[in-house]
């Protein structure tokens, strides 16, 4: 059965078809266009216009609620830089895992789909697999949106394919 389709959250002039369920971290999901949903306009100025937007949209219409203060706070600190990058251990050994898992989440693909295929895909090669849970903060995280190359799309050059494996 299709999913159903709604307008863009944002723009709410696009017709019916075209749009795509967005999931911003703390059960917040949103439809939106091609345009509204693309990683360009989620970055612009630092993720400020697209969290005023869906901010000015939700206290106007009386349903700003804290989960929804949470995913546009998150999503603001996603796209502040850091500091400093430290080594990471743990699941960061599957760095050519996270990459793929992180491509498709950017291409659009439902999170329960890629998580099952990726996790299936790599059983049994080297160490454990990452959880479930770490797949699913990695989709949360949403680090494709500071992280694309325009030139070479979401995972940017050399990124593995379907066949991704572990180290």
């Amino acid at each position: 059965m299709d999913e159903p389709a709604f307008d863009c959250a944002i723009c709410k002039e696009r017709p019916f078809s075209g749009t795509m369920p967005l999931g911003l971290g703390y059960g917040v999901v949103i439809w939106v266009c091609a345009e509204h949903g693309s990683p360009d306009f989620q970055r612009l100025h630092r993720g400020r216009s697209f969290a005023e937007a869906l901010e000015r949209i939700w206290t106007a219409n009386g349903c700003l609620t804290s989960a929804r203060r949470r995913a546009l706070a998150a999503h603001m600190k996603a796209l502040q830089p850091s500091e400093a990058i430290r080594p990471r251990p743990g699941s960061h050994a599957w760095i050519a895992l996270r990459v793929e898992a992180e491509r498709r989440f950017a291409a659009g693909e439902p999170p329960r789909h890629v998580i099952d295929e990726l996790r299936e895909l790599v059983a049994g090669r080297g160490p454990n697999p990452p959880s479930e849970r770490t797949m699913r903060r990695w989709y949360a995280e949403r680090r494709w949106l500071t992280t694309v190359d325009r030139r070479d799309g979401p995972a940017g050059p050399g990124a593995p394919s379907r066949a991704a494996a572990g180290p």
